[in-house]
């Protein structure tokens, strides 16, 4: 009987690169962590954070960080990278169809406010442009969440029985995108004032009123009432709205 070639997927090199491959996404993960870690102690929001830093952080020689990295713009995206998927990840658990409507819009806008806050290195970080890089990860992610929204949106029309034009259809993103990024440029403005500035939950209040005002106001224009009652109400009941 003549005896099979093994195939190539069953050879033993295959097991050593896999572990080659995992070994390495393991000590990318833990030089990113390091990066955040260092970013998060930086008593000056925006300013440098070095290489020879993350290393020691990391407890690696600042050589050997190259090693899983190409260069410093690789190194650099990665770690914007990792924040702006932090940062969907906690928006995205905000981003829900609980509530009242504005009370859903205060919680979006709370969430970021909050979070911007806690990490504001993180955020100066992935608000940087990187020389020479061609990813931006703060542009997508803001497209990310801009999408998360629209979708939301879809379902809040389909819960109350109304709908969008086909050319407010096409705009709802680019729209709940400059909603977005305005929401993110006043955080920045506002922590540019210092420590006399408004309070936190000042803050958020104003930004969460303004954002509703605009819903509310491009509702009214194309004849969508605005529901009272919690929107999950709405999931066994689509008709127990009340007008605004």
């Amino acid at each position: 009987m003549s005896q099979k070639t093994p195939s190539p997927a069953g050879r033993p090199d295959d097991g050593r690169k896999r572990r080659w491959a995992q070994h390495n996404a393991d000590r990318r993960a833990q030089v990113i962590d390091a990066a955040l870690a260092v970013l998060d102690r930086n008593d000056d929001p925006g300013g440098p954070v070095t290489a020879q830093q993350i290393a020691d952080e990391a407890g690696i020689h600042r050589t050997g960080i190259y090693r899983y990295f190409e260069d410093k713009t690789d190194l650099d995206v990665a770690i914007q990278r990792e924040i702006c998927d932090r940062l969907q990840a906690d928006l995205s658990r905000a981003v829900v169809l609980e509530g009242q409507a504005r009370t859903a819009v205060h919680r979006v806008v709370d969430t970021y406010v909050r979070w911007a806050v806690a990490h504001p290195s993180w955020t100066r970080f992935a608000e940087r442009a990187v020389p020479g890089a061609t990813e931006n990860p703060m542009a997508d992610v803001i497209g990310r969440i801009a999408e998360l929204i629209e979708f939301a949106v879809d379902g809040f029309l389909a819960l109350v029985g109304a709908e969008l034009d086909p050319d407010d259809q096409r705009l709802t993103g680019p729209w709940v995108a400059g909603l977005i990024s305005g929401c993110m440029a006043s955080v920045r403005a506002w922590e540019g004032q210092g420590p006399n500035s408004v309070a936190l939950d000042q803050v958020v209040a104003f930004l969460s009123d303004t954002v509703w005002i605009q819903i509310l106001g491009l509702a009214s224009s194309r004849g969508i009432t605005m529901p009272e009652t919690p929107l999950e109400a709405l999931f066994t009941d689509p008709k127990s709205t009340t007008p605004r």
